[in-house]
């Protein structure tokens, strides 16, 4: 939502600034999309903390899935 509220207030600046003509609002538009896209672009798709090396995807713990997992209740 932000960032069209954005996009909307940079296409009103421009239609102040150089007049309102269909021109000015498609060069806005344009303009604006094209900056976005370069934005989203650039953006790394995951921020790193300093020493972090590998991604965790995904972990999974499975418990009693197994023969011998349960090798601590054996009575013996």
């Amino acid at each position: 939502m932000f960032p069209l509220i954005l996009v909307g207030a940079t296409v009103v600046g421009a239609c102040m600034v150089f007049g309102y003509s269909s021109f000015v609002v498609g060069f806005a538009l344009m303009a604006v999309g094209i900056l976005g896209l370069i934005v989203f672009v650039a953006t790394p798709g995951m921020v790193r903390r300093p020493g972090e090396r590998g991604t965790v995807i995904e972990e999974r713990h499975y418990m009693g899935t197994g023969e011998h997992d349960d090798y601590r209740h054996h009575s013996r």
